[in-house]
């Protein structure tokens, strides 16, 4: 496409900002396909040359463009300019990668993580419990989770078994088979999954310590209680020991000084590519024929 005066993709380009706002719009165009499944995972762009050939960019703003939508997990960069970018799916992890950033910014502390599960979880234990008899891979998965974390007890491995506790929660989220809150559930156990295990190591007062590593036998019988009652389908009953358990665990931390221990951001180059990317009246993007 031609722009009136200079082509957008011209070697007269000097100034940075025009490169930004186009390559603003460019990501912003490959993202609109991704999610209306105009590009589906797997799909895979024309090499760089028919890029710049179809969408009548220079070179650097189609490949900051790229770099931002590799960045964001969007795509995957090939190998060399000949070869094209691979749609990927969307996936909750990059999300909750800005979201553990946003929350470790805020300050944001394990018990807020907590009085949030506590809110979800009970109802959710019953709603799984009402459907346990027909969709027996929800009660096996919860099971899994549990046995895990015993092993990890047997073992003497708390911060695994401080991790697998994390998965627990975040198994009984997912399994709501509402995919909003299966999206915000999986966001939460990934912010989750940096801060559980400095709950084991959160004293430096071995009394403290041990006092802590009963908490978690204690939690992972209490999770096994609550399987059998799920695979039992005693969903009142389930609502109701799992909100007790929760109320008396928060309590717990804030008696044992858990309660204030901070999200933690994950250690990502997420945000190395910085900048703004986009394209105006780029036509389609056609993918490579197979």
């Amino acid at each position: 496409m031609e722009r009136k005066g200079k082509r957008e993709g011209s070697t007269t380009e000097t100034s940075a900002a025009p490169v930004q706002k186009l390559s603003h719009a460019l990501v912003e165009l490959f993202r609109s396909k991704i999610a209306s499944g105009e590009l589906k995972p797997g799909d895979t762009l024309l090499p760089e040359a028919e890029l710049l050939q179809q969408l009548h960019v220079s070179r650097p703003t189609l490949r900051q463009a790229l770099r931002v939508l590799e960045s964001e997990s969007l795509i995957q960069l090939g190998r060399g300019a000949r070869s094209g970018a691979t749609v990927l799916r969307p996936s909750i992890e990059a999300a909750a990668q800005y979201g553990a950033l946003y929350l470790s910014t805020q300050g944001a502390t394990l018990a807020e993580i907590h009085q949030v599960r506590t809110l979800l979880e009970p109802p959710l234990a019953a709603l799984i419990a009402r459907r346990a008899r027909t969709d027996t891979s929800a009660v096996a998965s919860l099971q899994e989770c549990v046995r895990i974390q015993q092993e990890a007890l047997q073992r003497g491995d708390y911060v695994a078994a401080a991790s697998a506790v994390n998965e627990f929660h975040g198994r009984l989220e997912r399994l709501s088979e509402n995919r909003a809150l299966g999206m915000f559930a999986g966001m939460l156990n990934d912010i989750a999954v940096n801060v559980y295990p400095q709950i084991p190591l959160a004293s430096s007062n071995a009394k403290d310590r041990r006092h802590i590593w009963r908490r978690s036998e204690e939690s992972t019988e209490a999770h096994a209680k609550l399987v059998t009652l799920i695979a039992a389908g005693k969903a009142e009953a389930a609502e109701k020991f799992w909100r007790s358990y929760m109320l008396d665990t928060a309590d717990f931390m804030e008696k044992n000084g858990l309660a204030t221990l901070r999200v933690v951001a994950p250690q990502t180059n997420f945000g190395s590519h910085a900048g703004l990317f986009g394209s105006r009246n780029m036509g389609a993007i056609r993918l490579r024929s197979s």
